[in-house]
């Protein structure tokens, strides 16, 4: 398959600018699941593997958005670990609450994924 360049730029690689890292959807998410008095930052991914599958390892923080005391209702590990993540290509396998503070392995779906 021939891809063709107009103007020194390739379509494919347009579309895939569009896209959205794993990272960036989790925090999407979850900031949508805290509400808008929390804010969500990534303080480190790192790259996961087992002998069947990869992945990747966030490590995320939630503060207050406003400065102050951050706190969670206590509902919130609940609500978080029955949340359907919307992670084109990957899927959330395991998720750790501690605190203010959040643990997700999101693996790279072997069904379905990204691309195809």
């Amino acid at each position: 398959m021939r891809v063709e360049q107009k103007n020194g730029h390739n379509p494919r690689s347009a579309q895939k600018i569009h896209r959205k890292d794993v990272g960036s959807l989790l925090i999407e998410e979850i900031r949508a699941l805290a509400g808008p008095s929390h804010d969500v930052q990534m303080v480190r991914e790192r790259p996961w593997a087992s002998i069947t599958f990869s992945g990747i390892r966030h490590s995320l923080l939630i503060s207050q958005a406003k400065g102050g005391e951050a706190t969670l209702p206590p509902s919130f590990a609940d609500q978080i670990a029955e949340h359907e993540f919307d992670l084109p290509g990957h899927f959330v396998a395991d998720i750790l609450v501690d605190g203010m503070t959040i643990e997700i392995l999101s693996i790279i779906d072997p069904v379905c994924p990204v691309g195809t």
